[in-house]
């Protein structure tokens, strides 16, 4: 038992999926929006399975989508929108639980409104990296 325990956890750790590697997954995820290019999402989107959206001014999007959706959705947004700035607030969990990240983005939404938005993102691991299975606006 203490041995598998300790191989368990010694697999954990060397797959590097810590709450600092998903914040660097978050922080791509920044990138992507002020930098205005929804393609450069691809490396947090999963090969497998769907992302779960919940967007407001981002969106308005709610429900199950495939990576190449996710693109073309934020995609869209771009298109009209903006965002300006992208912090990160808080990220935390492990490769068992998956992780969970809030962001504040600073945007001009489609309709040329200015403001501030919430977002809940949540990674879970795939092939040894974080990627994306929730974006949720959650108010600000």
């Amino acid at each position: 038992m203490r041995l598998a325990l300790l191989a368990a956890l010694g697999a954990t750790l060397a797959s590097g999926l810590t709450a600092a590697t998903a914040r660097d997954a978050t922080l791509c995820f920044g990138r992507a929006l002020t930098a205005s290019k929804a393609e450069g999402l691809k490396p947090i989107l999963p090969e497998k399975g769907k992302v779960h959206l919940a967007l407001v001014r981002l969106g308005p999007e709610d429900g199950m989508f495939a990576a190449g959706q996710v693109v073309a959705v934020l995609r869209d947004f771009l298109a009209a929108g903006r965002v300006g700035s992208f912090d990160v607030v808080s990220v935390d969990g492990d490769e068992r639980t998956g992780a969970q990240a809030v962001a504040r983005a600073s945007i001009t939404d489609r309709d040329g409104r200015r403001g501030t938005v919430s977002l809940r993102l949540g990674f879970q691991p795939e092939d040894g990296r974080w990627v994306l299975r929730e974006v949720k606006e959650t108010g600000e």
